[in-house]
């Protein structure tokens, strides 16, 4: 095949944006393709091997070839390494999604539930896993899937702790955002004064959770359906009246599409590159180095220890000779 050939043979990603629930499946698919082109003869076990059994295979070829395509190889194992990690952040959250959704069932109150909701203002645009209309009110769900210990400073700041403090994200800022378009979105349909709170719930009850932001509620997902339930307010509202809100949600979801997070282009660039030059150059072979005997005795010769090497190499000699 040559580059033009093992590029076309890419065609997952073919389009500038994809909607949220349209990643995962062409993550999946270009790594299909690039295993195809990678291993062309493997039929049996081709749909198991990933993205670092081809890094792995390449790494070996490329020493067979006495490292001919190495600078490609490393540009491939630091896009490798990216497109995985993209593909691991999907599966997490999705995983993360499906826990917490499965336990909206043993909410008591009566409820809609709505998921993957995208909110916009024309500016600013926001995505709420989930919102559960109660007579109490609204619950915006915010799905976390890690396995980090977590700190949510006073000012809303969300950190990952550990050996170092990483700071994810400005959570409070987020939360309040997506209130803000929730409350906006039932305005515009002239429904007001309804109590609209967040919870944050993480998926891994065994790490810690520290949250010094009054902004939010934090739980695990065991103690969510109680905390919905346990939602306190004036209100009281009934199956037509969740029912409308529910519609004005729904009317207001506009899900928006996003380039993908890492720059597919060059991965698939440098995948055709280090393919070509691989599969173009010969087999190593190592030199075979050769010695002359005698020159090498010679040597010896010259040494301190010459005379004693000099009877060897005559003995050595009238060994050979015979």
């Amino acid at each position: 095949m040559n580059r033009e050939e093992i590029y076309g043979a890419m065609k997952a990603f073919g389009k500038d944006q994809y909607t949220r629930t349209e990643i995962l499946s062409e993550l999946f698919a270009l790594q299909n393709e690039m295993v195809r082109i990678a291993f062309p003869d493997n039929n049996s076990d081709i749909d198991s091997l990933k993205t670092w059994d081809i890094e792995r295979y390449l790494n070996q070829l490329n020493k067979e070839r006495g490292g001919v395509a190495t600078e490609e190889l490393c540009r491939f194992k630091n896009d490798s390494r990216e497109f995985s990690n993209t593909i691991k952040a999907e599966i997490s959250g999705r995983k993360g999604e499906k826990i917490a959704f499965d336990s909206f069932r043993y909410i008591f109150s009566p409820n809609i539930i709505l998921k993957n909701v995208e909110l916009s203002d024309d500016k600013l645009n926001t995505e709420i896993d989930a919102v559960v209309i109660t007579p109490k009110g609204i619950t915006v769900v915010e799905v976390k899937n890690t396995s980090k210990n977590i700190y949510i400073s006073p000012k809303g700041n969300y950190y990952r702790t550990g050996e170092y403090n990483r700071q994810d994200c400005k959570i409070g800022e987020k939360i309040d955002l997506k209130e803000r378009l929730l409350r906006n979105a039932l305005r515009d349909a002239g429904i007001d004064g309804v109590p609209i709170r967040s919870v944050v719930v993480f998926t891994n009850s065994k790490i810690e959770v520290q949250n010094r932001y009054e902004g939010i509620k934090t739980c695990f997902v065991d103690q969510l359906p109680d905390m919905i339930d346990g939602y306190m307010s004036d209100l009281n509202m009934n199956e037509k009246e969740m029912e409308k809100i529910g519609e004005v949600i729904k009317q207001a979801n506009c899900p928006r599409k996003y380039p993908a997070r890492f720059d597919v282009i060059q991965f698939k660039n440098d995948f055709a590159d280090l393919m070509l030059k691989l599969s173009s150059a010969p087999e190593y072979r190592e030199p075979v180095v050769k010695y002359n005997i005698w020159s090498y005795v010679k040597r010896l010769l010259t040494t301190r220890y010459s005379a004693r090497l000099g009877t060897l190499a005559a003995t050595f000699a009238i060994i050979t000779k015979h």
